[in-house]
């Protein structure tokens, strides 16, 4: 028997509970933003892409009787607008193919729009009064090797999806090319920094519309397995946590330094109807305070209006994605998970907007298509565990494809998740505990290398000394980052000869 899973869902639908995920909205349209920065992404069940077309229009009566600069402003604004319209066209053309059935199904098909991607290049006049041309571009999140799956057509050597528009002057056809954008290298998350004063957790539960509701679980869930794992909670049994209580607590050892870990948990059931502010306000501190702030809640589209959903009932409490360029932050290194539907389409863009947020001092966990309500909190868990779990008595750093693809395997499989990480680009590539003097040292075991997480390497002639890496671009000159023989684990990637 396998159990069940819900989807979170904002809109009064009736829903197969065995296809339970976690949105606010299928029904509304994505408003988009531009100019926004290109994000660096990695994802290990996902691929971007950018798609790309030629738009040609005529001007309004209104815009071709102005002059000058007025004349200007106005065919941008009217190439501006096309350009949503076109970008939105495509999303929206995309859900007819791959419908909600198809993306909680084995067909594993799935693609999601960054709205903030959106782009328009080398708007110009065309001859003798034909109006105007433009490039509009936008990139979208989806499976790997996703332009085999899409109805491509090929005329006169050009291969492009056929999108049909309507532009203003009836319905065209717009061809559509499909290209994969080089994906972001491995790294590992910059742990040292968060382990400053302590390794700060805080979850955040979002409160659910579904009956049976699933949230509490959820938070139940992640508080018994901490405790199964060692931790010491405030409180006698879940029930007796208040807002207040503070967080369960333990330790990991690191570079042989006792680092404490904190973990909080927050859910609605904290306040009453009239104090919904409190869980919304405990969201707004760990901003400000925490160094791995999640959310595991119902999301969507809606940037201004989805986003970190505390509670539904009796009314809906929230905090929109839009507002995350003001809360009040920090400058430190942070890492946010949404887990929710669809947060890949603008989530991170929104943080990143925040005057103290970017993608040097914060790495964003989003999803590029639906998450699941499952009976128990199991990617929030695994996500938690990737970073503080010990190897007899020792932390050990897990790089971000390590920490997705646990994520993943603990989803529901009846759909690809695509959990992807943003700003990583700057991040390690070697592990915060490599000793670099140590690659290359003649060895017989893994504890003549020094680091936990270093191994002894089988050459051709030797044994040497190598160091967890993510990717060749954090190993020494000489060496590069492969899986030695007789390893099987993704974890134990070294810099080797």
């Amino acid at each position: 028997m396998t159990t069940p899973t819900w989807r979170r869902f904002a809109c009064l639908l009736t829903i197969p509970v065995l296809f339970a995920t976690a949105c606010s909205s299928a029904s509304e349209e994505p408003s988009t933003e531009s100019g926004s920065d290109e994000i660096n992404y990695r994802s290990t069940s996902g691929q971007e892409f950018a798609l790309a077309t030629n738009v040609t229009f005529k001007l309004s009566a209104e815009t071709a009787a102005l002059t000058g600069d007025a004349k200007s402003a106005a065919v941008l604004a009217q190439a501006t607008t096309l350009r949503d319209n076109v970008l939105n066209t495509i999303s929206t053309e995309l859900d007819k193919l791959w419908p909600e059935e198809m993306r909680t199904s084995a067909a594993n098909v799935a693609v999601q729009y960054r709205q903030a991607s959106a782009k328009l290049d080398d708007l110009k006049e065309l001859p003798d009064g034909a109006g105007y041309s433009f490039a509009v571009s936008g990139e979208f999140a989806g499976i790997k090797d996703l332009e085999t799956k899409l109805p491509m057509k090929t005329v006169d050597g050009k291969t492009f999806l056929p999108i049909n528009a309507d532009l203003g002057a009836g319905p065209q056809e717009l061809h559509v090319t499909v290209t994969p954008i080089a994906s972001s290298l491995n790294a590992y998350p910059k742990y040292l920094d968060l382990f400053e004063d302590g390794l700060d957790i805080s979850a955040h539960f979002g409160g659910d519309h579904n009956t049976p509701p699933q949230d509490i679980n959820h938070a139940r869930s992640l508080y018994d397995d901490l405790l199964a794992s060692g931790f010491k909670s405030p409180v006698a049994k879940f029930e007796d946590l208040k807002i207040d209580s503070g967080p369960l607590k333990s330790t990991i050892k690191v570079k042989g330094a006792e680092v404490v870990v904190r973990v909080n948990i927050f859910h609605v059931d904290m306040s009453t109807p009239d104090t919904r502010d409190l869980v919304v306000l405990a969201y707004k501190n760990a901003a400000k305070t925490a160094d791995v702030i999640i959310y595991d809640g119902h999301a969507g589209r809606r940037l201004d209006y989805s986003g970190v959903v505390l509670a539904y009932n009796p009314a809906r409490s929230s905090i929109p994605a839009n507002d995350f360029k003001t809360f009040e932050t920090t400058t430190k290194q942070q890492v946010y998970l949404f887990n929710g539907c669809e947060t890949y389409t603008g989530y991170a863009d929104k943080l990143y907007e925040n005057p103290k947020r970017n993608a040097e001092n914060t790495d964003v966990i989003t999803t590029g298509n639906y998450s699941a309500i499952q009976s128990k909190a199991n990617q929030v868990i695994s996500f938690i565990h990737s970073f503080i779990d010990q190897k007899t008595g020792n932390w050990i750093p897990r790089s971000w494809d390590s920490v997705l693809t646990r994520m993943n395997t603990v989803g529901e499989r009846s759909w690809v998740h695509i959990y992807g990480v943003h700003g990583l680009d700057d991040n390690p590539k070697a592990s915060p505990l490599a000793d670099l003097s140590k690659v290359g040292a003649i060895c017989t075991q893994d504890s003549d290398c020094g680091a936990v997480d270093s191994r002894c390497i089988v050459t051709a002639t030797k044994k040497v000394c190598g160091i967890a890496c993510a990717d060749t671009a954090g190993c020494p000159a000489g060496t590069k980052c492969v899986l030695p023989r007789g390893r099987t684990s993704a974890d134990d990637q070294q810099c080797s000869p």
